[in-house]
Parts: C-alpha cells; structure tokens; sequence
C-alpha cells in the first residue's frame, strides 16, 4: 500500500519570462525590467533650508525613460516629521514636499497629485511617479519613473517643499547626456 502518489515531474520554465514582461508592459508605469539602465548623471544639492537639504542622488537612463533618485537629508532626527506621510504621494498639505519636471517640449508632471499611479498613460503629458522609497532616522530617498525619455533641449527639475522652509527652486538640466546614456541601455534578453 503507498500512502502517497507519486508527483509529477515539474515543468521546467523556458527563461523566456522577459518576452511575456515586453509584449504586457505599460512603459509608463516604470522601466523595463530586463534593462539594467546606465548611469547618466551624478548627484548634486538642489535645495536647503537650515535643517534640511534636498539632493538629486543621480539619474539612471533606460530606453524609454529615466529614474530620478531623490535624497532627502535632515540635520536633526526630532525635527524631522512623520516621512511615511510628508514625502509620500497621498499627502494633501499644501506646504508638502513636491517634485516637477518640465519637458523640453513643454509638458510638466508633478507628484502629488494623486492617490494611484495613472493606468494609462496620458496622451500629451509626461509621467512623473514614485516607484519606490526608503526611510532612515535622517535621510529619504525616493526612485522617480519620468516617461517619456525628454527630447533635446533642456529638462527643467523644479523642487519646493513650504513646510520645511524650502521655496521653489528650479534646476536645468541638459538632455543631451541623458539621452545617450539611454541609447547605450536596452534589454538583456534577446529574441533568437
């Protein structure tokens, strides 16, 4: 007598996950994931306020867009204020922390405007969203998508945050370093 039936043998996958990804994925909701992305520039201060200092930790280029890295530093952990709340998406306090770009063809996307991301994308407006944080006692740092990849021209960075005595401050930044560093990132896999 067997008390147990035997199992079948498992199906082994084919490694070709990558395709499925591809053909379902909406290139505005973040970058590929068979990309690794190339570095396309380093990281420098944008703002400060005496207890606060707001930094672009650098930009990684994909094919089709970019991940800005945002870096929050604060001088002194009792002042800083709940980060799950203030530096999130879903916070409506008009004094909040924002992020924005300006295309070099004119159209903005800014974060905190909504509870979700969009689930498509919009037909004449850039994408701007936060895909992924991470808190310590004195620094945040969040991963921004920007879809699409800016044309030539000049990418505007605008950051405020009121309630921490950060008033708007805008960054240009040339495309042309960006866009090559996109050109020189692509898919890991490829068909046969």
């Amino acid at each position: 007598m067997k008390f147990f039936e035997d199992e079948p043998p498992r199906v082994t996958r084919s490694g070709a996950d990558w395709e499925v990804h591809r053909r379902a994925r909406q290139p505005h909701a973040g970058p590929a994931q068979d990309e690794i992305g190339v570095l396309a520039m380093a990281g420098f201060p944008l703002a400060r306020s005496t207890d606060v200092v707001i930094a672009l930790g650098g930009i990684t280029a994909y094919s089709d867009g970019l991940l800005l890295h945002m870096v929050v530093l604060f001088a002194d952990e009792q002042k800083r204020e709940l980060l799950d709340w203030s530096l999130q998406e879903f916070s409506r306090s008009p004094g909040r922390f924002r992020v924005g770009i300006e295309m070099p063809n004119g159209s903005r996307a800014t974060t905190g405007t909504g509870d979700s991301p969009p689930l498509e994308a919009p037909a004449d407006n850039a994408v701007l969203m936060l895909l992924d944080n991470a808190v310590g006692p004195l620094r945040w740092h969040g991963d921004y998508w920007l879809w699409p990849l800016p044309d030539e021209g000049t990418l505007v960075l605008a950051t405020r945050w009121p309630d921490r005595g950060i008033d708007e401050t805008l960054v240009s930044i040339d495309t042309g370093p960006l866009r090559s560093a996109a050109a020189m990132s692509g898919p890991v896999w490829r068909a046969p």
